[in-house]
């Protein structure tokens, strides 16, 4: 078997007339990988209505299924809390696209034995399968038996005081996050069924707290049970802006890569929400190895732009991660524009 090379990025929702050209030079390091996949925040599709009771919904035109296609990647995640934002039509619209355009999907589908459903790469004698959930979940967007939606891992929150409120009243609380058992006992039989069926396998999950690069303990309680039942690396978005690497038993955990392109400027966006990267690395049987990251700026209504190491952004980034990443072991070491990433 030869070597396969890798990436992924941010989290990407165009909303623009035209794909033609969304992702700029970006589609080029893309075309060049041997499989990449990222996820996809929103459907593609011109049907459909608002989502009654949710407060931000996204859609972009079908058109945008061209800029998926002209990067040539080769397949993306479903299981977010925007996908199904026009409802079931738009989410089979989205479908629909990226099956004529041979685009792999995962983390959605018309009921939830299809939204738990891997998509399988086959590339240079590997096979590369890809697993999506989503701990955030809007009401109405799991899948069940029954209805279409994305493939549900159920989390949730406790606040508890650290002091007694009367003697200190107004004390911050201490969060408490947590995996349903249920829904993680689900997604180790998944992981390891699907890994019977791979060589390497890669899990994505929709998580984290929007603008905030914390890492919750739910987060960390999936990545270790993903990895422990066959996984070989752990990737996740929704926060919109970077959070921490780890690596667990030699496996990358990406906690937030923020946003690659995002054609909106929602109220709480800030130049946080500018900074992302992509990440690279070398798959062969034994999992991921020569990790990378490349700094980026976020596409918003332009496409993304990669950074060089003389730009104040790149090191703004660098920075950045070197201190959410700092206490989980992570090393990140300067190797010209790239940044080498490892286990210290």
């Amino acid at each position: 078997m030869a070597n396969v090379n890798f990436l992924t990025g941010g989290d990407v929702a165009p909303i623009r007339k035209s794909g033609a050209g969304m992702f700029g030079e970006v589609a080029g390091i893309f075309q060049r990988a041997d499989v990449s996949f990222f996820n996809l925040e929103l459907p593609l599709s011109g049907r459909g209505e608002p989502a009654r009771g949710k407060a931000i919904t996204h859609r972009g035109m079908p058109a945008g299924i061209d800029g998926l296609a002209e990067a040539g990647v080769s397949c993306v995640n479903l299981a977010n809390n925007h996908v199904l934002d026009f409802g079931d039509v738009a989410m089979f619209d989205t479908l629909d696209l990226l099956e004529q355009k041979a685009i792999g999907h995962f983390g959605a589908g018309r009921n939830l034995d299809a939204a738990r459903q891997g998509c399988i790469v086959e590339k240079n004698g590997l096979r590369i399968g890809f697993l999506g959930y989503s701990t955030t979940l809007p009401m109405g967007f799991a899948a069940t038996s029954a209805c279409p939606g994305v493939n549900p891992l159920q989390a949730y929150t406790a606040y508890q005081p650290d002091r007694s409120l009367l003697e200190y009243p107004g004390t911050a609380p201490h969060i408490v996050s947590w995996t349903d058992p249920a829904h993680l006992q689900r997604l180790r039989s998944d992981v390891e069924a699907f890994r019977r069926q791979v060589n390497v396998l890669i899990v994505y999950v929709h998580w984290g707290t929007s603008m905030s690069p914390q890492v919750h303990d739910f987060q960390r309680e999936i990545g270790k049970e993903a990895i422990d039942a066959g996984a070989h690396a752990l990737f996740g978005g929704h926060q919109h802006v970077m959070s921490a690497i780890e690596f667990y038993q030699g496996c990358p955990i990406v906690y937030g890569s923020a946003n690659l392109l995002f054609d909106t400027w929602t109220s709480f966006f800030n130049d946080e929400t500018l900074k992302t990267f992509l990440f690279g690395a070398t798959i062969d049987a034994g999992g991921l190895r020569d990790c990378y990251l490349l700094p980026a700026k976020t596409g918003v209504d332009v496409p993304p732009r990669l950074l060089s190491c003389r730009d104040a952004q790149w090191t703004a980034i660098v920075e950045d991660l070197q201190r959410h990443s700092r206490a989980f072991g992570t090393q990140l070491t300067a190797r010209g524009d790239a940044i080498d990433v490892r286990c210290s």
